[in-house]
């Protein structure tokens, strides 16, 4: 799964979009750097939210085979060190697109990011969990995913009504109710069970064609079965189910919810008899309960996803002893992209993700009390925890 060095074409800059409603930001990929909406020029240029002059600039580098810098920590960094990036197992190298000025054919829509969930490749721009978590303790590291900003304090201070009755908002669902032709709808937060208005947005947009909601199930069962009642006759949608382990190492990596909550909510879903689908963030904290995970929930309605943001938690960054461990569960598994995460796991890390790796670790378990004993010996030893 390697390119060119040449090659810097993404077909995801042409018909992906991602909203974030909340922040008012957009991704013009599954992965990219963030941009700032200009709300005012938007305004002035209704219906061009997918072609916005920074959007028309990234795909002109693209189809001139220059590497676009919001792609760099998703794709370009992980291409250049051997890695299986998001673009290759997306396959979305594969140039479908030539004009500039393009429409999405997938629109994510990022709700917002509240949630009861701190899982351990998260951070504070999809859980507040997350952000009251570096408010109240402190940051982890010296990086911007753990730093506070002003948007965070506002959102920290501000509720959900007050959000969803804001101009902006209002000029994000104009926009969002003005795209024609959308193949599939993404409804992602945060999580989305916790938003009022999910029910009544799912009805606004339910002529797509595919709907998918992604949720950690970290919510209490009455309000989840509140929501299922409403939005139980929408066509075509799908509930995607975050997760990629199950007991001690899915109450590790996604804190908050324990996995007894998780199981009792998922079978409510089976009982609503919903479309249902997994999501699963390969790490290197998820991957040791990950043969175990597809072995329980089968491996041919999950959709994987490998960790490459932050670095320190990329599969690879391992001791050699679990390495040497891991490669043959994962070679005898049924997990589909099981290539691409030996490919990954053969790649050695750097001394500077160790040592991060090491901080965010201790730092992680010291703040919820958890148990890293969970994890090989030779792991944490060679972490010095």
């Amino acid at each position: 799964m390697s390119f060119p060095s040449d090659d810097f074409y993404c077909n995801q800059k042409f018909n992906w979009l991602s909203v974030d409603l909340e922040k008012r930001l957009t991704y013009s990929c599954c992965a990219a750097v963030p941009a700032k909406i200009d709300v005012l020029w938007l305004n002035k240029n209704p219906g061009k939210l997918f072609n916005t002059p920074q959007l028309i600039h990234e795909r002109q580098l693209m189809l001139n085979n220059i590497p676009v810098a919001s792609c760099k920590t998703a794709c370009w960094d992980p291409e250049q060190q051997g890695l299986v990036s998001r673009r290759a197992l997306w396959k979305s190298n594969i140039k479908t697109h030539s004009n500039l000025e393009s429409h999405p054919t997938t629109l994510n829509i990022i709700l917002g990011s509240n949630c009861n969930l701190t899982c351990s490749y998260c951070d504070k721009q999809y859980s507040t969990s997350w952000l009251q978590d570096i408010n109240n303790v402190g940051p982890y590291l010296d990086i911007p995913k753990f730093k506070l900003t002003p948007v965070d304090q506002l959102i920290l201070n501000i509720s959900q009504k007050e959000h969803q009755d804001s101009p902006g908002f209002n000029t994000l669902i104009n926009e969002i109710e003005s795209f024609d032709n959308i193949d599939q709808i993404i409804i992602t937060g945060g999580e989305p069970f916790l938003f009022n208005n999910l029910p009544s947005l799912l009805n606004k947009l339910h002529t797509a064609a595919k709907i998918r909601v992604y949720t950690g199930l970290g919510v209490n069962t009455t309000r989840l079965k509140t929501q299922l009642d409403k939005i139980n006759k929408v066509e075509n949608l799908t509930i995607v189910v975050s997760a990629e382990n199950i007991g001690k190492f899915y109450e590790f990596n996604r804190y908050g919810n324990s996995y007894d909550n998780f199981c009792k909510n998922l079978n409510l879903l089976r009982e609503y008899k919903v479309n249902l689908k997994f999501s699963a963030v390969v790490s290197n904290l998820t991957i040791f309960g990950l043969v175990d995970f597809v072995e329980q929930y089968g491996d041919e309605n999950i959709i994987y996803q490998l960790c490459n943001d932050p670095t320190y938690l990329k599969v690879n960054v391992l001791d050699l002893t679990s390495v040497d461990k891991l490669i043959p569960a994962i070679k005898s598994s049924n997990i589909l992209i099981k290539d691409a995460i030996i490919q990954n796991l053969k790649i050695s890390s750097t001394k500077e993700q160790q040592q991060h790796c090491s901080i965010f670790l201790k730092e992680f378990a010291r703040r919820r009390n958890l148990n890293l004993d969970i994890f090989p010996h030779s792991m944490l030893q060679w972490l010095n925890l």
